[in-house]
């Protein structure tokens, strides 16, 4: 069971992803469920965008 929410785990990893498709494998990898769903949304995807690693 994850005590981390999904999207707050999101963006830490966001920070050392190029990528949402590696912020999506690493949370899969990590165990957490529904990863799809939760980072759907076009808000979510420009927020996590504006962290990845330059």
């Amino acid at each position: 069971m994850r005590t981390q929410n999904i999207i707050e785990r999101a963006f830490q990893l966001a920070t050392e992803s190029r990528n949402i498709d590696e912020i999506r494998k690493a949370l899969r990898h990590e165990g957490y469920a529904n990863v799809d769903a939760h980072l759907a949304g076009a808000s979510i995807k420009a927020d996590l965008k504006k962290r990845f690693v330059k």
